[in-house]
């Protein structure tokens, strides 16, 4: 006689790798065929995640049915356990009407960048968006402006930069060297949409972008920029150096007023994230910022 196990069990055990083959599938608690009871369902969210639900026998949840060749071993344990496997998309915002191409530089204030960033489709990025992310925060002449190189997923749902586990560990950072005038900061990004591979923008998306970056800089005249990342450092500065030539500071970007507004570069919290050597190095460039700050 075969073991049995449960259809969640065997699903775990097709998971880590364990052939279930041989195994009795049994029926979860309370489920029979037709009769209406509940029955579980395993969503795949956003970020590819896998959830068990519990839903009403025969709801339809709006999920796309998987392909049997696209059935992981777990989600085939499942299908074979008679439950259903479902994908979920997010609810996607609704794009604004495409106008005319706004040239950057022409935008008269925060908000007409706001709005040309939402309706922007000049390059492929926006196909696949929930919504594009513009910058957000102190918009009268900030101490600081934060630039960034693209949005996260939790970004991207929010509508707001520097989202989730990056921006609570920049916050976090922020904080911990004391920076003077904390309460002063504009958020943005070079790229202001998300890919769905989370890869790092190629030479069109950069182009496409930054010239809202650069009108955000001429009307928030910040008193400091600090650049995370190496996109986001070539963006502010130009140039192609590297992260390990420019980190630190200072550097100074050059407004159409004349004025000079001092840089500082360091690495993306993304990276902190997956690098946790990168920390020291990140650390000591922000102690250098606030240092130079309290020395201004």
């Amino acid at each position: 006689m075969k073991p049995q196990v449960r259809a969640i069990q065997a699903a775990w055990l097709a998971e880590i790798g364990v052939d279930v083959h041989w195994l009795d599938t049994a029926p979860a608690s309370g489920t029979s065929a037709g009769h209406g009871g509940q029955r579980h369902q395993v969503v795949r969210d956003i970020d590819g995640r896998h959830d068990a639900q519990d839903s009403g026998g025969g709801q339809d949840t709006g999920g796309v049915q998987d392909s049997p060749g696209a059935l992981t071993p777990r989600d085939a344990a499942l299908a074979a356990a008679g439950v259903a496997v479902s994908r979920v998309a997010p609810a996607k915002a609704p794009e604004p009407a495409p106008g005319p191409t706004v040239r950057a530089a022409d935008l008269a204030d925060l908000p007409a960048v706001t709005a040309a960033v939402q309706a922007c489709r000049q390059c492929p990025r926006h196909e696949h968006r929930i919504r594009a992310v513009p910058g957000a925060g102190v918009t009268q002449q900030p101490f600081y402006l934060v630039v960034g190189e693209q949005p996260s997923i939790a970004d991207e749902v929010a509508g707001q930069p520097f989202q989730g586990d990056a921006g609570r560990l920049l916050a976090a950072m922020l904080a911990s060297v004391r920076l003077p005038h904390l309460d002063s900061v504009y958020s943005t990004y070079v790229v202001k949409c998300r890919a769905l591979t989370a890869r790092e923008p190629d030479a069109e998306e950069i182009a496409a972008c930054v010239p809202y970056l650069r009108r955000e800089i001429e009307l928030l005249q910040p008193r400091w920029i600090l650049a995370l990342g190496r996109v986001a450092a070539q963006a502010v500065l130009g140039g192609e150096a590297g992260l390990d030539v420019l980190h630190g500071g200072p550097h100074a970007y050059a407004a159409s007023n004349g004025c000079s507004i001092p840089v500082w570069v360091t690495h993306q919290p993304a990276s902190l994230l997956v690098r946790s050597s990168l920390k020291a190095e990140a650390w000591r460039d922000l102690v250098g910022l606030a240092q130079a700050v309290r020395a201004a």
